[in-house]
C-alpha cells in the first residue's frame, strides 16, 4: 500500500513537470527560420574566415530578424565582418548607418567607438581620437565610455604632454562624474597630479576619489587608498600611510560556502602596514605583530610565506632566538612548498627539515635582510 502510494505520488509529480516544462516551452521566444538559418550560415562562414560571405549572411539575418535587437545585432557582425575581411570603407559605412538607423541602441555606442578605432587605424589619427571623445559625450554612460576616456586621455598626454590630459580631465569631470565614467575620471586626475609633481594634490585626490566612490561598488576604491599611502610615506608621513591602509582593509569581510570577497591590494596591504613599521616607523615589534597578521588572517594571500619569513628575519635581528624560530617553524609545517622553507635552518639551527628535502637557492640567503618583502615579486 505504501509503494503504491509512492508510486502514484511520483507518476503525478512526472506529469506535473511534463506540463510544466510544456508551459515553459509554449512560452519560449520564437525566431524566424529565415533568420535563423541566415545566422548559423553566418557564424559558419566567420569561424571558416571567408568574412565576404559571413557578411552576405549576416545582411540577410538582419533583413529576416523579427525584433530590433536582433536586427542590430546582425548588422553590427555584418559591419564587423567586412572590418575583419579589410573592407575598411564597407566596416564605415556599415558602422554609421546602424549607429544612425538606431542611436539609442545597444549597439550605437560600440560602432561609434569601431568608427573612432578604424580612423584612427586607417585615416586620420587625429580626428579618430577626436571622434573617441564626441561619442563619449554621446554616450557617456555606455559600457565602452571608460575605455574611450582612456583611449583619449591617454593620446592627449602623448601628443601634448600630461598637462593636457590633466587639464581636459578637471574641464571635463563634473559631467563626467553625473553622466559616465566618473570614478575612473576622478583616479585620472589623481594619477595626472602624481605625474605632474603634485604629490600633495594627489594624495588628497586619491583620497577624495576613495570617499566619493566607496566600497563594495567603487571599483578604484582599493587603488585609490593604497596609492594615497604611497603618497603618504613620499610626503613624509608614514602614520598616516598606515591610517589609509587600515582604511581599506577595514572594509574586509568574510565570504559563505567557500568563496572569498578578498581584493588584490588586501594582502599588499598589510605587508605595507608591516613594512612601514619597520622601515618608516621602526617599531620593529608592532611590524612582528603585522607580518604574523598577514599569515593568520589573509589566509587566501600568495604572501604569507613572504611574511613569516620577513617576521622571523626581524626577530633575530632584535636578538630574540626564540621568536624567529617559532616563526620558522610555523613556515616548514604549514607552508613547506615554500620557496624560504628549505633556508629554514639558515635562521634557527632546531627548525623541523622538510619531508622532501629541496635545496636552499643563494638568493633566498642574499635577500635575507630586512627591507625586503617579496610584496612586488608575487601580487
Amino acid at each position: 500500500m505504501i509503494r503504491s502510494r509512492l508510486e502514484l505520488r511520483a507518476s503525478a509529480s512526472g506529469l506535473l513537470l511534463a506540463a510544466l516544462m510544456l508551459a515553459l516551452s509554449a512560452c519560449a521566444p520564437t525566431l524566424p527560420p529565415a533568420y535563423k538559418l541566415a545566422h548559423a550560415a553566418g557564424d559558419r562562414a566567420w569561424s571558416a574566415g571567408r568574412f565576404d560571405e559571413a557578411a552576405a549572411k549576416y545582411r540577410e539575418a538582419a533583413e529576416a530578424a523579427g525584433k530590433v535587437n536582433d536586427r542590430d545585432e546582425m548588422l553590427f557582425l555584418e559591419a564587423s565582418s567586412w572590418q575583419r575581411a579589410g573592407q575598411w570603407q564597407q566596416a564605415r559605412d556599415r558602422y554609421s548607418a546602424l549607429e544612425t538607423l538606431n542611436p539609442a541602441g545597444d549597439r550605437a555606442a560600440r560602432c561609434a567607438f569601431e568608427l573612432a578605432e578604424l580612423e584612427i587605424e586607417h585615416g586620420d589619427a587625429a580626428r579618430g581620437y577626436a571622434m573617441h571623445e564626441q561619442a563619449l559625450r554621446r554616450y557617456p554612460s555606455s559600457g565602452i565610455a571608460r575605455r574611450q576616456m582612456l583611449r583619449y586621455v591617454a593620446w592627449l598626454d602623448d601628443k601634448q604632454g600630461v598637462a593636457a590630459g590633466l587639464q581636459w580631465l578637471r574641464a571635463n569631470l563634473a559631467w563626467l562624474r553625473e553622466k559616465g565614467p566618473g570614478e575612473a575620471a576622478f583616479y585620472l586626475v589623481a594619477d595626472h597630479l602624481e605625474r605632474t609633481g603634485d604629490l600633495a594634490g594627489a594624495r588628497d585626490t586619491f583620497v577624495q576619489c576613495a570617499h566619493a566612490y566607496p566600497y563594495p561598488k567603487g571599483g578604484l576604491y582599493d587603488d585609490s587608498l593604497y596609492r594615497a599611502s604611497v603618497l603618504d610615506e613620499k610626503l613624509g608621513d608614514p602614520k598616516l600611510a598606515v591610517e589609509h591602509l587600515r582604511e581599506l582593509l577595514a572594509n574586509r569581510e568574510p565570504g559563505t560556502m567557500g568563496s572569498s570577497y578578498e581584493r588584490p591590494r588586501y594582502g599588499q596591504s598589510q605587508m605595507r602596514i608591516a613594512t612601514l613599521y619597520r622601515d618608516a616607523l621602526r617599531d620593529h615589534a608592532q611590524a612582528r605583530k603585522e607580518f604574523r597578521k598577514l599569515y593568520a588572517e589573509f589566509t587566501t594571500s600568495q604572501l604569507r610565506d613572504d611574511a613569516l619569513w620577513q617576521e622571523a628575519l626581524l626577530a633575530k635581528e632584535d636578538g630574540e632566538q626564540d621568536a624567529t624560530c617559532d616563526a620558522v617553524r610555523v613556515l616548514v609545517s604549514k607552508l613547506p612548498d615554500s620557496r624560504y622553507a628549505p633556508c629554514a635552518r639558515s635562521l634557527c639551527p632546531s627548525a623541523p627539515l622538510l619531508d622532501k628535502p629541496r635545496p636552499c637557492h643563494a638568493y633566498v640567503l642574499r635577500a635575507a635582510t630586512p627591507g625586503s618583502d617579496g610584496a612586488a615579486a608575487k601580487e
